[in-house]
């Protein structure tokens, strides 16, 4: 932080790590809906149950914090829960072609 910056305050803090929260969440879905490679094991692959588990982590977040979040916060949050769920239909109807002896693997993307 420079001299002339001020801190965060609370609220903005907060804010910030409520973002933060949101885009890991997302990400990680993203990953397991096959829409980006496994970090750790470089392959794109399929996970639906893990994808549906944070999509479902996402959506209760999103009702019990109705009401107390910023138009900001908000809007972060419904658009990652509608980029997510439309990931999740086509990663089903994806894994669904699959071949049956490959599982819901995909080939790693370059």
């Amino acid at each position: 932080m420079t001299p002339n910056e001020s801190p965060l305050t609370p609220e903005e803090k907060q804010s910030a790590l409520f973002a933060q929260m949101v885009m890991h969440v997302a990400g990680t879905a993203m990953v397991m809906l096959g829409r980006m490679p496994n970090p750790m094991t470089k392959k794109t692959e399929i996970d639906l149950e893990s994808a549906q588990l944070l999509i479902d982590q996402l959506e209760m977040l999103e009702i019990k914090t109705k009401g107390n979040l910023t138009g900001e916060e908000q809007h972060l949050l419904k658009q990652n829960l509608m980029m997510l769920r439309m990931g999740f239909v086509q990663a089903a109807e994806t894994a669904n072609k699959a071949p049956a002896t490959t599982g819901t693997e995909t080939p790693a993307k370059s």
